[in-house]
């Protein structure tokens, strides 16, 4: 993450296997400062994010956001829905939530 090339997951289980009702969410950080990643906290509602892996690919869409006080905040009770992506946002940390809607662009 430090190297600013890519934004990493940080916690949760491999990316397609999520499923945000039994808790088990993706997370996906990155730096506000490198590659545009200061986006991840502040995607307006109802925007698409599709993550391919090797594996395949898959379509989120964004539900909520949410701002806490800090950068680098602990983020226990933090993570939510299919998919959260996070990064900083001027002094604070901030989360987008996203939910599963299609896999291998095959939207529902």
């Amino acid at each position: 993450m430090d190297a600013c090339r890519d934004a990493v997951q940080w916690t949760g289980p491999e990316i397609g296997t999520e499923d945000g009702y039994e808790m088990r969410t993706v997370v996906i950080v990155g730096h506000d400062y490198c590659n545009g990643f200061d986006r991840f906290a502040t995607l307006p509602v109802g925007t698409r994010v599709t993550l391919a892996t090797v594996r395949g690919a898959w379509t989120y869409e964004v539900y909520a956001n949410y701002v806490t006080p800090g950068r680098g905040a602990p983020a226990a009770g933090l993570y939510w829905g299919d998919l959260t992506l996070q990064s900083c946002v001027g002094p604070d940390t901030g989360f987008s939530y996203l939910v599963r809607v299609c896999r291998e662009f095959r939207c529902q």
